[in-house]
């Protein structure tokens, strides 16, 4: 994969994030793949009877997606690697800060796939490092 594709991925999926951050739902689904498939186990999604694509929205769309949406992402790092961009951010809910890092995969200029992992950030880590 040539490097304009590399860094065509990675700005897709920062747009996506943009789109999301900015509330906009319905523009957001834009940039999915008609196959698109989210593999975070609290997004419902029977393939019998819904897309993955809508089922993502109706995530966004549930109390626990609109406390995200609300959130916003704050982006930390983003790393592209030919049809795969995972993006590390932080997610400051008010019941405190989220650490997460969501891995997409581009298929045909739009995401066809979702994995995410996230996690607290303590307020009193055992190291000095940070998450971020």
């Amino acid at each position: 994969m040539t490097r304009s594709a590399i860094d065509a991925n990675r700005n897709l999926v920062l747009d996506l994030f943009a789109r999301f951050d900015s509330g906009d739902i319905d523009a957001a689904l834009e940039l999915l793949h008609p196959d698109f498939v989210s593999h975070n186990p609290r997004v419902l999604h029977d393939p019998a009877r819904t897309s993955g694509a809508q089922a993502f929205a109706d995530f966004f769309r549930s109390p626990a997606g609109t406390a995200l949406l609300a959130a916003g992402s704050d982006i930390r790092r983003v790393i592209a690697d030919d049809a795969l961009v995972a993006v590390h951010n932080r997610i400051g809910m008010p019941t405190g800060d989220l650490a997460a890092v969501d891995v997409f995969r581009v298929q045909d200029g739009l995401i066809a796939e979702h994995w995410d992992v996230v996690q607290p950030v303590p307020e009193q880590p055992a190291n000095p490092h940070g998450m971020f």
